[in-house]
């Protein structure tokens, strides 16, 4: 065991070494940070950055490898069964990076995707990054390129200053983490040792250690088609009161989670989102079918049996008993679990410490209220996971998705007293 000791002086004066160093080099890391915007890496496009995205960590000493989806994925009950699993390994896979360090540093795994979510009409530029104020606006901003040129400027600060690292990094970009986390699965199987993990997604610098889970139905409610003036069955009044049901549903399950200390602040700590109704015939006509989907988040201490066992209530519940034989529950796409770490892990404390030295901001440990790919780390890596990064919640997948630049600014500095001062005892 080695340990490594602080001093208060030193926060301080490497904060301002750090300072000083960002103010000659962030013009050129928002220039990489917008090109990097630039390349359209929607799902199943996230290779078109693999060049560029291998030659800029190679020049910070990586070694990078392109690692292929891995053979026994498809059959995992982790993995997420979606229209890209018919594509050959060679097209699902994921860069692996390696940076030199010394051989008795423990060694933190950073996860982050590349995959964005699709532009909306009203973001129709969202691959042509833009300044606006203190903000770089362009899908994939916050969500999360800004975290992988954070990190690369953090590598390259602690480089340049000198400055000894106490933790050893690898670096898996990873695909598919907004429609499951094929990516970030595949990289476990592979193997991957560490002694901790920090997956990168924005959270305003937030460090966290769980998230709720999500999963992905829908409902397709069968009704009795007849004449308006008949006697028929309506399926879309029964997918209105299917609705409303969830809507009660939410409301329980989240004044629940806002009693959990893990969940606390959050004005939705849970949420369940109808996302698509489709459903009748013929405007004269009593409808026959209507489906709703949607996505259902969920505390940790529900598994995802728990969730599909409350929607299959709700329709015991309706007031129509027809409903009970004549609708069906599909779960085709994200089925996430929800995890809770430990907050007092050395990666959460050290962490959470190196942010308060940077921003002199601090709040008691808690879980995020949306999903990733942390739970898979924590459950089949079996380390401590914590999820952390800049950006805000808010703007990711938004038709105006920005960066605060000061905020990255921010988190580069904290990554960096992370990675050399931020341990108080090593393993």
């Amino acid at each position: 065991m080695t340990t490594a000791t602080t001093d208060a002086s030193r926060p301080p004066r490497r904060t301002t070494q750090v300072d000083a160093w960002l103010a000659r080099h962030r013009s050129g890391f928002m220039a990489d940070l917008m090109h990097l915007v630039s390349i359209d890496t929607r799902s199943p496009w996230e290779d078109r950055a693999f060049d560029w995205l291998g030659g800029y960590f190679t020049a910070l000493g990586g070694q990078v490898s392109v690692e292929p989806r891995h053979p026994t994925l498809p059959e995992h009950p982790a993995a997420n069964r979606n229209k890209h699993s018919a594509l050959p390994a060679s097209a699902r896979a994921n860069l692996h990076v390696r940076l030199p360090a010394d051989a008795d540093v423990p060694r933190v795994l950073f996860s982050a995707h590349l995959d964005v979510v699709p532009l909306a009409a009203d973001f129709a530029d969202g691959f042509r990054p833009r300044f606006s104020g203190d903000d770089v606006v362009g899908r994939g901003t916050a969500d999360t390129k800004g975290n992988i040129v954070m990190l690369a400027a953090a590598l390259r600060c602690v480089a340049d200053l000198g400055l000894p690292l106490t933790r050893a990094v690898l670096l898996d970009l990873v695909v598919e983490e907004e429609i499951g986390g094929n990516g970030a699965l595949s990289t476990i199987l592979h193997g991957r040792d560490v002694a901790e993990v920090v997956v990168l997604e924005p959270t305003s610098l937030e460090v966290l250690h769980g998230h709720r889970g999500c999963l992905e139905f829908t409902a397709r409610l069968g009704g009795r088609a007849s004449h308006m003036g008949g006697d028929g069955v309506s399926a879309i009044d029964g997918a209105m009161e299917y609705i409303a049901a969830l809507r009660k549903l939410e409301a329980r399950l989240a004044a629940e989670a806002m009693a959990d200390p893990d969940f606390a602040g959050y004005s939705r700590p849970m949420q369940i989102n109808v996302g698509r109704i489709a459903g009748g015939e013929w405007h004269g006509s009593i409808p026959a079918q209507c489906s709703v989907g949607g996505a259902f988040g969920f505390h940790p201490k529900y598994s995802l049996d728990d969730v599909r066992g409350m929607l299959t209530e709700l329709v015991t519940g309706l007031s129509d008993p027809w409903f009970n034989e004549h609708t069906e529950i599909r779960y085709e796409g994200i089925h996430n679990g929800a995890y809770i770490g430990d907050p007092y892990s050395a990666v959460a404390t050290d962490l959470r410490r190196a942010g308060q030295t940077v921003t002199g901001r601090g709040r008691p440990p808690r879980a995020w209220s949306v999903s990733c790919d942390a739970r898979l780390y924590h459950e089949y890596l079996g380390v401590p996971t914590v999820v952390f990064g800049a950006g805000q919640l808010a703007h990711a997948h938004s038709s105006d998705e920005r960066l605060s630049v000061t905020e990255w600014s921010q988190g580069v500095a904290t990554l960096v007293a992370f990675l050399t001062y931020g341990r108080e005892t090593a393993r």
